[in-house]
Parts: C-alpha cells; structure tokens; sequence
C-alpha cells in the first residue's frame, strides 16, 4: 500500500464485493460484462485518514475511449472500494482504470473486459487463477509482528472451483493467518478445464508479510 510520502494511487481490482469484516478477498484480472458480479475497484493513498482533496476515478476501455468517470469528494486516503463502472458498448480488451487525488496524486492499472470468460484471452491458460484469494489484514496484529510467510496448496476441479486447501507451510505471522489463507483458497477461481475430470489441478500460493 502507498505510504503517505508517495505521489501514486494504489489500485487493486476484486472479483466481487466483500462482506463486512470478511477474512479473504478475491483479488482478479478479470472483469466481465454480463452483470451477475459487483466488480469492485480499491484504491489507497495512505495507510490513515488524510485530507486528499477527494478522488476521481476514470475507466478508458481497450480502445482509449472513456466509458465512465466518477468523482468521489469524501475519498479520505485510506483504502476503499467502489463498485467499477464498466458503462455501455465499451471495445473489449484490456481496460485501464486511472485514479487521481485531489491533492495531486495519480495511479492507473490495467484488467482484462470480456462479455464471458470463454471469450478472455487469458482462458487459454486455463492452468493460471483469474481470481486469487488473498488474506485480508489481521488488525489485531501489531503492524511490527507481520513478519512471516504462508504456502497452500489448492485443489481445482473441472469446473475452475477449489475443492480442498491445504496449508503447506506457515512461518511467523503467518501462523496466525492460517484460517485466512484457506478461506482464500476457497474463494479463487480458475478457468474451467475439461483435462481436470481425470486429475484435478494442484496450485500452490505462497505469500511472505514484511511490515510496511
């Protein structure tokens, strides 16, 4: 996450949205267009509530053309997610979402647009997850002890669902965020693979935690 010294936005793109308080969340580089998910966009500027001006956050799809702009003037620096607008007849491709402070800030990140997941090209490797679950904060931690790493393995069947998480290694911290990083697990999704019917797919994520 940006600290307060940096002049760029964070940008992370989530599958859907999150329940309050929820353990895990489905980071991704796939939207789509059909309507059946809240796909979400998270920006951040500081790691506490700061005064930037507000924030306006600007969706180009893969022909440059602007598809939506919204401005947000209570943004107050901290991470917060807002639904992404994918507005109407955008060209589909690869979508660049831009963000930028009041205070003078910017960032801009890239994500696949497609109307179904068929039709992404990323689905010709089926082998690689559209969406990974990652282990949200432990607020209880003190920010000096998120020193550790944590490796799963996943399971996925035919269909792209995880079916089985199981944690390989946890080390530090990561023996305290061991229930978050199966819910992880179980929230990533693959591209569907009809090879999976006879040997289902192993995936294996490994994160290490330093503190910020």
């Amino acid at each position: 996450m940006a600290s307060a010294a940096d002049k760029s936005v964070y940008i992370e793109f989530l599958w859907d949205a999150q329940p309050p308080h929820s353990i895990a969340r489905q980071q991704t580089i796939q939207f789509l267009t059909d309507g059946k998910h809240d796909h979400q966009v998270c920006v951040a500027t500081d790691l506490a509530d700061t005064d930037v001006h507000g924030l306006v956050l600007t969706v180009l799809d893969a022909a440059g053309q602007e598809v939506s702009s919204h401005t947000y003037p209570d943004y107050r620096g901290v991470k917060h997610c807002y639904s992404a607008d994918l507005g109407k007849d955008g060209t589909l491709g690869l979508w660049t979402f831009r963000a930028k402070t009041g205070d003078g800030r910017a960032g801009e990140s890239t994500i696949q647009v497609n109307a179904r997941l068929e039709d992404s090209p990323l689905s010709k490797d089926p082998g690689t997850p559209y969406v990974v679950g990652r282990p949200n904060y432990d607020a209880s931690i003190p920010p000096p002890e998120y020193l550790g790493s944590l490796e799963w393995d996943m399971k996925v069947n035919a269909q792209g669902k995880v079916t089985e998480v199981s944690v390989v290694t946890a080390e530090g911290v990561g023996l305290k965020l061991r229930d978050r990083a199966i819910a992880a697990g179980y929230i990533s999704l693959f591209f569907p693979d009809r090879q999976r019917e006879s040997k289902p797919l192993v995936w294996r994520r490994q994160l290490s935690f330093a503190p910020d």
